[in-house]
């Protein structure tokens, strides 16, 4: 027989199981954690910035015009830097083994806070190649984009800079969302079997249930 739960019934049973369901959840993060730090490769970003000038004209309207917003330009430069022209370019100077679509799934570009400078990043299981397929990005980039597009030049303005390991910081956010989703999924089970029992622990729960008077009980012995 299904039973109704109140409010005050839901939080008294969570008041109770509460350690068990931490218990779990604990458990079931720490799993988590272990396995994600067998199974998952670190990862590392390697970013090079690019200051990128466009030519100047006379026409103050025509030259805001002709420039785009932020988001039209990181696209622009996006294409441009995954295309065939730049990354055959890449894979010959670093003498690389991956192909042209490989190589395209580790790299992209930001713009750095509506400005002229646009970083390109390269995420890559090895810190010291990713830093020198980033380097050699920038490079072609250096020399490729002023041919293609209405800019004056563009240069480098740092070496690579290498950052932490990215897995790291994945393995957390696994960690939290295990230990979230684990503690709220025991917690309903604990509550959903309750709802479900048949028997009764008291009398008002028997009277709530089958709205009849009890008459007779009989005591523990």
């Amino acid at each position: 027989m299904k039973r109704e739960i109140s409010l005050v019934s839901i939080f008294n049973i969570i008041r109770k199981k509460i350690l068990i369901a931490l218990i779990i959840a604990i458990m079931a993060t720490c799993l988590v954690g272990v396995a994600s730090f067998l199974f998952m490769a670190p990862k590392y970003d390697a970013s090079v910035q690019l200051l990128i000038n466009p030519k100047e004209t006379g026409d103050r309207t025509s030259n805001y015009q002709s420039t785009d917003s932020n988001a039209q330009l990181v696209k622009t430069y996006n294409v441009i830097l995954q295309s065939k022209v730049i990354l055959d370019d890449v894979i010959k100077r670093l003498d690389l083994s991956t192909s042209v679509p490989e190589l395209r799934k580790i790299i992209g570009v930001q713009n750095e806070k509506e400005s002229k400078v646009i970083s390109i990043h390269v995420e890559l299981e090895d810190p010291k190649m990713a830093k020198k397929i980033a380097e050699t990005l920038a490079f072609s980039m250096e020399k490729e984009v002023p041919k293609l597009m209405n800019i004056d030049n563009v240069n480098i303005l740092s070496d690579a800079e290498l950052s932490g390991n990215l897995t790291t910081s994945q393995i957390r956010i696994y960690m939290i969302l295990a230990f979230v989703m684990v503690l709220a999924l025991s917690l309903a089970v604990f509550v959903t079997q309750e709802s479900l029992k048949s028997t009764f622990k008291t009398v008002k729960d028997f009277e709530d249930v089958t709205n009849l008077p009890v008459i007779v009980t009989i005591p523990e012995i």
